[in-house]
């Protein structure tokens, strides 16, 4: 192993799809999702503790009725990226850095956020009733990334991109 300064970065890419909420006024709510770079820092190779880091994602949805309430129930997916779901990837040039993200801050393989395949879960959850007096609601919601310990990869700085995907 060598001893010196290696950085990850994951990058997400946002892609919102919209579904009909309601067939019988086919109205749906206005809504976004938002991800900064999950930034990891440094990383070292020699450490016997792995490297954590987290960030949030938003979710902000608007209402589209001018009477009414309007419910929202959405699923984030987050894509493999480079790797699998059990180890995801980061690059630099043909050397990689494995890394994960997670729902909890466990961290466990029972959290490994994805799409639903391959021991991946996803998360759904519902926003608050859009009304007339709350026309926006939003929520956040924490990924926690972990860079296992004892990797040895070359220095550097390693990237990644992931896709998340919002569902409602």
């Amino acid at each position: 192993m060598q001893a010196g300064k290696l950085t990850g970065l994951v990058s997400v890419i946002v892609i919102g799809t919209s579904l009909l909420l309601d067939p019988a006024t086919s109205h749906a709510a206005n809504c976004s999702v938002s991800a900064p770079t999950l930034n990891f820092g440094n990383y070292d190779p020699l450490s016997a503790s792995p490297t954590d880091s987290s960030t949030n994602i938003s979710v902000s949805c608007s209402r589209t009725v001018a009477s009414g309430t309007e419910t929202v129930t959405y699923t984030l997916t987050l894509s493999s990226g480079p790797g699998s779901f059990s180890t995801r990837t980061m690059l630099q040039g043909a050397s990689t850095l494995g890394y994960n993200l997670y729902k909890t801050s466990a961290r466990d393989a029972s959290s490994v956020w994805g799409d639903g395949t391959g021991g991946s879960t996803t998360v759904t959850a519902s926003l608050p009733a859009l009304t007339a007096t709350a026309p926006i609601q939003t929520a956040t919601h924490a990924v926690y990334g972990r860079i296992p310990a004892r990797q040895d990869s070359p220095i550097g700085t390693y990237v990644a991109s992931v896709v998340l995907t919002m569902t409602f």
